[in-house]
């Protein structure tokens, strides 16, 4: 039995932002790990095993987690957050390494700071192309700072008023399979179209670990704006469970880290149900003129475009 509820405000209402979303935090599972202290508030610094730290902004709803992972001769820096902290004041503060940026994908809380790094790689495709090119408006950035979005202090010297992300300089353009190397270890991009049509995963088959952009986090998972696409959603989704034996945990890019793989395979089996026509309840609403549906499972939820 299908049972919708009502019809949500034009931005979708609680569907996508909970009303007073910052209650719950801190999050438990943070506790696992060794906060860090540094010289830069906005952010929370976690060291994770394996020489990687979570840069953790859990003053903006977004939750968004940048990861610098360490190598012998190189760190990469996995996106750079959503440009509201000095997130390269930051990395210089932890690593004496020189830092290639790898981006999980171009949307505007993962490229904030892109500019300020001298080398840069994400994935090739026409979408990340444009916006390397253009970088996001203010308009465009302006709703991660409107009412209820926000709830720490923002940094000195952050203007809301100029808010928006630089165009940047990518110094390799990344194809599917293709390795960064840190010296001792290697990451493998995969490309994982769905969630944005540049999204892609990052594998470390010497740790065990994958980090898996916005394609999965612990939250409600978008798969109904613009250049999204549920059918290269699933076909992600079974790339990554093909891969279950080169990795045991994920490390997502919101909200919470070190998560347990197996959570991937119920997604996928989620998103195909959807795509059938025969999941369970739902709620519906409206977002930014989209209709909307969103299917919730334990430990995650799928917000696709209704028929």
């Amino acid at each position: 039995m299908v049972c919708s509820g009502k019809m949500a405000g034009k931005n979708g209402g609680d569907l996508i932002v909970p009303r007073k979303w910052y209650k719950i935090l801190p999050r438990e599972s943070w506790e696992r790990f060794e906060k860090i202290e540094t010289s830069f508030p906005w952010f929370e610094v976690y060291e994770l095993p394996s020489e990687v730290y979570a840069l953790y902004e859990p003053g903006q709803f977004e939750e968004v987690i940048s990861y610098l992972v360490q190598g012998e001769e190189r760190a990469a820096l996995v996106d750079t957050g959503n440009g509201i902290g000095d997130i390269k004041g930051l990395v210089e503060e932890l690593t004496d390494l020189p830092v290639t940026v790898v981006n999980t994908h171009a949307h505007g809380d993962h490229i904030g700071m892109n500019h300020a790094f001298e080398e840069v790689a994400i994935m090739d495709t026409p979408f990340s192309r444009e916006v390397s090119r253009q970088g996001r408006s203010h308009e465009s950035m302006a709703h991660f700072l409107e009412e209820g979005m926000v709830w720490k202090p923002l940094p000195d010297g952050f203007d809301p008023a100029n808010y928006h992300v630089s165009p940047f300089e990518v110094t390799r353009w990344l194809r599917d399979g293709d390795e960064i190397d840190l010296g001792g270890r290697r990451l493998e991009a995969i490309h994982t179209p769905g969630h944005s049509p540049d999204s892609a995963c990052l594998l470390d088959r010497g740790a065990g670990l994958f980090w898996t952009g916005d394609i999965f986090y612990n939250a409600p998972l978008y798969v109904y704006a613009a250049n999204t696409d549920l059918d290269q959603f699933v076909e992600s989704y079974g790339k990554m469970v093909d891969l279950f034996p080169h990795y045991d945990r994920l490390l997502p890019s919101h909200n919470e880290t070190w998560v347990e793989k197996g959570i991937l395979r119920r997604v996928l089996e989620a998103a195909r149900s959807i795509r059938a026509g025969e999941a369970g309840e739902f709620r519906e609403g409206v977002r930014n003129g989209i209709p909307i549906r969103r299917y919730d499972y334990e430990g995650f939820a799928l917000i696709v475009r209704a028929p």
